[in-house]
C-alpha cells in the first residue's frame, strides 16, 4: 500500500527536518509531498532530496494540500501533516488497518500526543476510542477526530472529496467532519500515533477566528442544533470516561485549564 503524506510548507519552520524525518518512522511505503512558495522549492528540493517538492498555488493552507493530494497520481491513502509536528511509530497501526482493507473507504486514526518546542510531552488529545459514535458525537458538537496522524484510503476521497478551500483555519475539522457524517467507515487504533507540538504563533491559537469558522463548519454540515437523544448523550458520556486518563494528565500537568487554555499558554 502506498501511502501519500503532504506536508504545506512556507520553508520557515525549524522543526521541517523533524517532521520530513517522522515520515519514515513507520514501515509502510510512503511518498511525502512539501508544498512551498515558489522561491523556497529549490532550496527544500536540495535539502530534502527524497521528498517532492510541489509549487503552493495561493489560496490557503487547505488549497495547497489539495495541490499536494494533485500531484501524486498513484497512492491508496493520504496524511497530511504540518511543518512541526510528527508521525510517530505507532502510526504503522493506522497504516495497517487502512491496508487490512484496501479498496475501501476508510478513516483510520489514534490518540495523539501534545509536545512542546523541544519534544517534551505536554499531554495527549481527547480522541474517540469508538469510531461507531463519531457521527454522534459531532451532533453534540464535540471534536472525535484530530487532523494529526488520521488516514485517509483513496475510496473515501472519491467519495468525499478533498478539503474545502474557503476554510482558513477549520478545514479539516470540516473535512473529516464531512466523512464521518458522510457515512464513510472510521475506525481508531490502540496507542498515540503523532504528535501536535504546541507552540507560539501557530494558527490554532487564533481561537476567535477558529470559534468563527468552526460555526460555519457546524453549519454547512447541519450540526447547529445539537440531538438530545439518549443515544447522543451516552455518546457524550462514553467520551468523557474514555479520555478520562487525558483529563487526570492534563490537571496534572497544568491545573485545571482547557485544551484551549492551553494552547494560549504554548510558547
Amino acid at each position: 500500500m502506498k501511502i501519500l503524506v503532504v506536508t504545506p510548507t512556507l520553508g520557515l519552520s525549524r522543526w521541517l527536518a523533524e517532521t520530513v524525518a517522522s515520515v519514515g518512522t513507520f514501515a509502510s511505503e510512503s511518498c511525502h509531498v512539501l508544498v512551498a512558495p515558489a522561491d523556497k522549492m529549490a532550496e527544500l528540493a536540495k535539502q530534502f532530496p527524497l521528498t517532492q517538492v510541489v509549487a503552493d498555488p495561493g489560496g490557503g493552507m487547505y488549497a495547497a494540500i489539495n495541490a499536494g493530494l494533485a500531484a501524486q497520481d498513484e497512492w491508496d491513502a493520504f496524511t497530511y501533516i504540518n511543518d512541526d509536528d510528527l508521525l510517530l511509530p505507532g502510526f504503522a497501526a493506522v497504516a495497517n488497518a487502512v491496508a487490512e482493507r484496501t479498496g475501501q473507504p476508510l478513516l483510520a486514526y489514534g490518540r495523539v500526543r501534545l509536545i512542546d518546542g523541544v519534544g517534551r510531552r505536554l499531554g495527549a488529545i481527547p480522541v474517540s476510542p469508538w469510531a461507531k459514535s463519531n457521527r454522534a458525537l459531532y451532533a453534540e458538537r464535540l471534536e472525535p477526530v484530530y487532523q494529526h496522524g488520521t488516514l485517509v484510503s483513496r475510496a473515501a476521497w472519491e467519495q468525499q472529496g478533498g478539503f474545502d478551500p474557503s476554510f482558513l483555519y477549520c478545514g479539516d475539522s470540516e473535512y473529516f467532519a464531512r466523512l464521518c457524517m458522510g457515512g464513510v467507515p472510521a475506525v481508531c487504533v490502540g496507542g498515540e500515533v503523532a504528535a501536535f507540538r504546541l507552540r507560539h504563533g501557530q494558527l490554532t491559537k487564533n481561537r476567535r477566528a477558529m470559534i468563527e469558522e468552526r460555526s460555519r463548519v457546524d453549519e454547512k454540515l447541519g450540526l447547529l442544533e445539537p440531538r438530545k437523544t439518549f443515544r447522543h448523550r451516552w455518546a457524550r458520556l462514553a467520551f468523557r470516561i474514555a479520555n478520562l486518563p487525558v483529563y487526570i494528565e492534563r490537571i496534572a500537568r497544568h491545573g485545571f485549564v482547557s485544551f484551549d487554555q492551553l494552547l494560549e499558554r504554548a510558547e
